[in-house]
């Protein structure tokens, strides 16, 4: 009993002899703090940096979109100035822009002899093209065939496997107005491809070629055309009468 009260005192008297944890520790515990609150201030402050720099991101590009919106606005309205004082009417354009794209699409829309050949019977027909005119005979010439006993034709169209098509809508411009005809440059391009070739497993991008078309041609205010004539890929100028 008496040793137990001993060693008792020796652990009280040891215990007291040594600082507390907290007070032998005291500095590490500090230091550990501070960091501790600056991870969180830098955490909260880094975050609302952040969400400033994405509002800020996200009003800029509102901005820019309005300014190229209203770039836009402001040279349509100067093209739209300028047509005006030029005596061009934009509500007369679109009238006569599907005469015109229905003119291209007939033209170089085909895919054998004989619809091309009945494109030019068209043209002839709706816009009163004589045969003998330039544009029918070098820039859209008859169709060359060879024909047998019977009388059926074999063309050369279809020999090649020849087709056309208009590869995008035509690019219509006024240059031009007197009185009641306005006077376009109509650029057009064309795919040409071949079955023929296709036919002997050639790569599609290898058989198929655009080329770029020039017309230009006068509108009345009744729709009727006239003045027709061409460029080809070819550069030499066709006109018809």
């Amino acid at each position: 009993m008496v040793q137990e009260q001993i060693m008792s005192a020796e652990r009280d008297e040891t215990t007291s002899a040594r600082p507390g944890f907290a007070r032998r520790n005291a500095l590490v515990l500090a230091v550990a703090a501070i960091l501790a609150t600056a991870s969180v201030v830098t955490g909260m402050t880094w975050g609302s940096q952040q969400a400033v720099l994405d509002a800020q991101g996200q009003r800029i590009g509102g901005l820019e979109g309005q300014l190229k919106s209203a770039e836009l606005a402001k040279s349509e309205q100067v093209e739209q100035n300028v047509l005006e004082a030029l005596g061009v009417s934009q509500g007369r354009i679109d009238k006569d822009r599907p005469v015109i794209d229905r003119l291209v699409r007939t033209a170089f829309t085909w895919d054998s002899g004989q619809s091309y050949e009945s494109a030019r019977a068209d043209l002839k027909e709706r816009h009163n093209l004589s045969e003998d005119q330039p544009f029918l005979q070098q820039f859209m010439p008859p169709s060359r065939f060879n024909e047998d006993d019977s009388g059926k034709r074999y063309y050369y169209i279809d020999t090649q496997g020849m087709n056309s098509s208009v590869a995008l809508d035509p690019d219509i411009e006024v240059v031009k107005v007197n009185a009641d005809q306005y006077t376009y440059a109509v650029m057009v391009d064309v795919s040409i491809t071949s079955d023929a070739v296709i036919q002997n497993n050639a790569n599609p991008g290898s058989v198929s070629t655009q080329r770029r078309m020039l017309l230009f041609l006068a509108v009345d205010a009744e729709g009727t055309v006239s003045n027709l004539s061409g460029v080809p890929a070819s550069g030499s100028t066709r006109h018809s009468g």
